[in-house]
């Protein structure tokens, strides 16, 4: 037996916490322009706990529609944004900016100066055409479809996962500058999620909600990696799946290993826990997530033959798996793991895209931000207070958390610190450049903002100044950007601040 709560919140389980919780997060919290937000504008700390509305009252673009993931490429010098979907703010006549919709996305791209500062994006993969009568693959099959994903190589090579409707399988594409190269594709259901590759060119992506009719294994959420390939290598590209291979991973070259399956015990888990599974401050299980999303690989060695990784759940409450892995010649053996502890900041939600920092920590977003409004505070974070057993306060959410294993801990905890003074919004991720200070976010949802965090000290991303983008469209389709300070701040002044609230 279980319940059904909200649209937007997991399936609570009793007993039989196996089951998968089937609902998507994060429906309705996107909205931070409310009049009747329980935090004014004109408060000090509003620049990073009502980040997008505030950005927008200081000038900046609020217009994006679908802002996903960031990816660094240090061969070009050069960041990429996927945009999903090009619409609404961003075509409809008013505004900064208006151009054409595209339903089936775009990456942007930007050049990095010497400062690490971004003054203009443009168009770099332009998704389409859009066939509203084809029923099974609305975006043409050889372009990329809501792309999401975001990763380069250390070939200059962009990795693009697709979260589309507009295809029938999504896929994992490879573009070399010229040509897009289909490499993956997932099972029906499923999006393309976690993409990530190493150094030496070893590629980690996931299957995030396939549908439960395909056959086992690829009927659950999985955390996979590829085996016998390595990213800049030559492969011919897989054609568009038909038949029996449209329910299962597909890849050009190498093998797709599955390192964990939604549901399935983690490996010497000292808990006896499970991946997905979201478990509430007393212990009590309240669903298990079949959302697997971005994966964080931290090397344990230099030749990153073996390490943590980190896998976020995208749900609400949050999860985040952490297994050790090692390389044994052929494959990736799984030695060990757990699920995170967040209990020491409130917990965590609808954990995200992510990436890895320079000094080799985990960066989980949390999409979505709560809805703060007088009227509606309360029930934006439910999900929350289920965990933490009394009423949750929406302005722990919409973060990004900080995640290394505990130098001085017994091998199963991890530090976890949420990254007040980078913002509250709906992170996709954010991705630190080399200086070790300027970071680039995305902002997924309807009416958002680009933003950027400058760090007071390298290597540390507790204090710093965060920044947002007031856009002018050029008619190349291009924007120009001059950056607009919202405020300087540090982690621990507004993490009191939260605390010294009192809710209504």
């Amino acid at each position: 037996m279980f319940q059904v709560f909200r649209p937007g919140q997991i399936i609570g389980i009793v007993g039989m916490f196996v089951l998968l919780a089937l609902l998507l997060p994060g429906g309705a919290a996107l909205a931070q322009d409310d009049p009747g937000l329980l935090l004014p504008l004109d408060d000090p700390f509003a620049p990073f706990l009502e980040s997008r509305a505030y950005a927008a009252a200081q000038g900046a673009t609020a217009e994006f529609r679908k802002m996903e993931w960031v990816a660094l490429d240090t061969i070009n010098n050069r960041v990429y944004w996927a945009m999903s979907e090009v619409s609404k703010g961003m075509s409809d006549g008013a505004g900064d900016i208006n151009v054409e919709e595209n339903k089936c996305g775009i990456v942007y791209a930007g050049d990095l100066d010497a400062d690490y500062n971004i003054s203009r994006i443009y168009p770099y993969i332009v998704g389409g055409p859009y066939n509203k009568d084809d029923a099974a693959n609305r975006c043409d099959v050889n372009n990329i479809a809501n792309p999401d994903n975001l990763f380069v190589d250390l070939q200059g090579n962009l990795w693009i996962g697709e979260d589309t409707s507009y295809h029938q399988n999504n896929v994992l594409w490879m573009y070399d500058g010229e040509k897009l190269h289909r490499f993956a594709t997932v099972p029906l259901g499923a999006e393309t999620t976690g993409v990530r590759v190493l150094n030496d060119g070893t590629i980690f992506f996931n299957v995030q909600h396939p549908s439960g009719a395909n056959p086992h294994p690829f009927n659950r959420g999985l955390i996979g990696v590829v085996t016998g390939f390595k990213a800049g290598d030559e492969f011919e590209e897989i054609a568009v799946p038909e038949g029996a291979d449209q329910t299962r991973v597909q890849v050009a070259a190498g093998n797709y290993q599955i390192l964990a399956r939604v549901g399935e015990l983690i490996p010497e888990d000292v808990r006896g826990e499970r991946f997905g599974q979201l478990v509430a401050v007393t212990g009590e299980t309240l669903g298990v997530c079949n959302h697997p999303d971005a994966n964080m690989f931290l090397p344990t060695v230099e030749d990153e033959s073996e390490g943590y990784l980190y896998t976020n759940f995208e749900c609400e409450p949050g999860a985040v798996s952490r297994i050790y892995i090692r390389f044994n010649g052929e494959t990736w053996d799984v030695l060990d793991g757990e699920n995170v502890d967040f209990s020491s900041v409130m917990g965590t939600w609808v954990n995200c895209g992510g990436a890895v920092s320079p000094w080799n920590t985990a960066l989980t977003a949390e999409e979505y931000e709560p809805i703060a409004s007088v009227n509606d505070w309360a029930e934006s974070v439910a999900a929350m207070s289920a965990y933490l057993g009394e009423q949750a306060n929406p302005y722990d959410y919409g973060f990004i958390v900080e995640m290394m294993p505990d130098p001085d801990g017994d091998g199963v905890e991890s530090i976890v610190q949420k990254r007040y003074a980078m913002g509250r919004f709906s992170h996709e991720n954010a991705v630190v450049m080399p200086d070790n200070k300027t970071v680039y976010h995305g902002d997924d949802g309807t009416n958002v903002v680009f933003f950027k965090f400058v760090a007071d000290e390298a290597g540390d991303l507790s204090a710093g100044t965060l920044y947002a983008a007031k856009a002018t469209q050029n008619d190349d389709g291009s924007f120009d950007f001059e950056w607009i300070e919202l405020g300087r701040g540090s982690d621990d002044e507004i993490a009191e601040a939260i605390r010294m609230m009192e809710l209504p």
